[in-house]
């Protein structure tokens, strides 16, 4: 099991092993992990049932992001991408929300902080849509992302999709205690779009 921790040197979140720390910060750690666990995984399992593609859940690591969560599709052709793996900050739909919400000036990360949305994808051949997911203070802990296959997550498909993703990550910030009420009028602008 991966711990979590704040550390303002790698952004909100990093990830260490228990036993590298001192007992008494490893049992803390340990605490908040099984904290993130229990928020996170229900509403990703949600997302991933209603869209039937994976969902995963990226925080910054420095200049990188690492997957810290994923439910995987029920398609037998998948996005796949593995908890602990390490991905380009500026490179996909996950990517970019953690930038702009760290941050990053300039587009699209303006456009992303006003919508709480990013579509993009790693490379040609996945799509994806993600969202922030927040703590106290506003304090951004992180992107749900929800990819696939561009053979079947297709601009309709991501449209149809900011709706739910925007409901979830409103329901993981209020689960973490802030509120959700900037999310909330991202999903309804959202919906308003054709």
């Amino acid at each position: 099991m991966r711990a979590i921790a704040i550390d303002d040197a790698c952004g909100p979140w990093s990830t260490a092993a228990p036993s590298a720390m001192p007992s008494s910060a490893a049992w803390s750690l340990y605490q908040r992990s099984v904290v993130a666990v229990d928020i996170l995984l229900p509403i990703m399992r949600d997302l991933s049932e209603h869209s039937w593609e994976s969902v995963a859940f990226y925080v910054r690591l420095g200049d990188v992001r690492t997957c810290l969560y994923r439910v995987e599709s029920k398609h037998p052709i998948r996005y796949t991408i593995r908890e602990g793996d390490l991905l380009p900050l500026l490179v996909g739909s996950g990517g970019r929300v953690l930038a702009a919400f760290s941050g990053e000036a300039g587009e699209p990360y303006e456009t992303i902080r006003r919508t709480c949305l990013a579509v993009g994808d790693r490379d040609p051949e996945t799509a994806g849509v993600s969202a922030p997911v927040f703590g106290p203070g506003r304090v951004p802990l992180g992107a749900l992302t929800l990819a696939g296959p561009s053979t079947h997550v297709d601009a309709a498909f991501l449209q149809r999709m900011k709706r739910p993703l925007l409901e979830a990550a409103a329901r993981a910030t209020r689960a973490f205690g802030e509120d959700a009420s900037m999310l909330e009028k991202a999903r309804l602008a959202a919906e308003a779009l054709p």
